[in-house]
C-alpha cells in the first residue's frame, strides 16, 4: 500500500514538473519568434489600405525602445517607408521647412493613404537611451510622416500587430541599459523623463513583447494562462494519487 502512495506522490511530482518545463518552453518560444534587428531600410502594408493614425506611444525595454503607431479603426496596415540616416534633420511635409529634432541620427517614417486624428501626440520627447524625439513632420494629401531622432544610428525591427492594427518600431539598445533608463519612463516625471514622455496610457519596460500594449506590472499577461495550466496540472496530480489509493484498498 505504501509502494502505492510513493508510486502515486512521484507520478504527481513528475506531471508539475513536465508542466514547469513546458511553460518555460512557451515562454522562452515567444521571445525567440521577434524577427532579428537590422541595420536596413524597411517598407511594407498594403497600398489598398487606407489607416488613421490615433495614437502614438513610446516606452524602453530591455535590449530595445518601441515606438508604436496605433490604428484602430483600420483592418489592414497602410503601406509605409522607414528610412534610416545619420542625421537628426528633416524636411516638413509638404512646406520644405527645415526641423532638427533630437539625436545624432534619424529614422523617417512615411505612412500613405492616411490621416491623423485630432489630438494624436505631434512630438514626444522621452530621451530614452536611441529614440529621443519623435514629431509629426508631415500631414499633406493622405501622407503622413514622422521623424524620429535617434542618439545613434542604430539598428531596427518593424513589427505589424493586428487586433488594433499596430506599427511597432524597435530601436536597438544595450541591454544593460534598460535598469537606468526604464524606470524614470515608468514613474513620475523627473528631470530625465519630462512631462512629454507621458503618452495616451502609461506605459511601462514589462510591456510583452509580441503584443505593444503596456502590460500592468502587478499581473503580467501571461499570469492567467500559468495559473490555469498550473491548476490543471495540480488537479491531474491530485486525481492519480486518488486513484492509486483506490486501486491500493482493493
Amino acid at each position: 500500500m505504501f509502494a502505492f502512495h510513493r508510486l502515486g506522490f512521484r507520478l504527481a511530482a513528475l506531471t508539475l514538473a513536465t508542466g514547469a518545463v513546458a511553460i518555460t518552453g512557451m515562454v522562452q518560444a515567444s521571445a525567440q519568434d521577434l524577427p532579428a534587428f537590422t541595420c536596413t531600410d524597411k517598407s511594407g502594408g498594403s497600398g489598398s489600405a487606407a489607416g488613421t493614425v490615433s495614437d502614438v506611444r513610446v516606452a524602453h525595454h530591455n535590449g530595445y525602445d518601441r515606438l508604436v503607431i496605433g490604428f484602430p479603426t483600420a483592418n489592414a496596415m497602410p503601406q509605409y517607408q522607414l528610412n534610416r540616416q545619420t542625421t537628426a534633420h528633416f524636411v516638413r511635409d509638404a512646406s520644405g521647412q527645415p526641423v532638427t529634432l533630437q539625436g545624432s541620427a534619424g529614422i523617417r517614417l512615411v505612412l500613405r493613404n492616411s490621416d491623423i486624428v485630432s489630438g494624436s501626440p505631434s512630438d514626444l520627447k522621452p530621451n530614452l537611451p536611441e529614440i529621443r524625439e519623435v514629431a509629426q513632420i508631415g500631414n499633406f494629401e493622405r501622407v503622413v510622416s514622422y521623424g524620429i531622432g535617434l542618439a545613434t544610428p542604430a539598428c531596427v525591427r518593424v513589427l505589424e500587430l493586428s487586433g488594433p492594427t499596430r506599427l511597432v518600431i524597435d530601436v536597438q539598445t544595450p541591454a544593460d541599459a534598460a535598469a537606468a533608463t526604464a524606470a524614470p519612463a515608468s514613474a513620475a516625471p523627473s528631470a530625465t523623463a519630462g512631462p512629454s514622455t507621458a503618452t495616451s496610457q502609461p506605459v511601462t519596460a514589462a510591456d510583452l513583447a509580441a503584443t505593444g500594449h503596456p502590460a500592468n506590472p502587478a499581473q503580467p499577461a501571461a499570469f492567467p494562462i500559468i495559473v490555469l495550466i498550473l491548476g490543471l496540472l495540480a488537479v491531474t496530480g491530485g486525481l492519480t494519487i486518488a486513484g492509486l489509493r483506490r486501486f491500493a484498498r482493493k
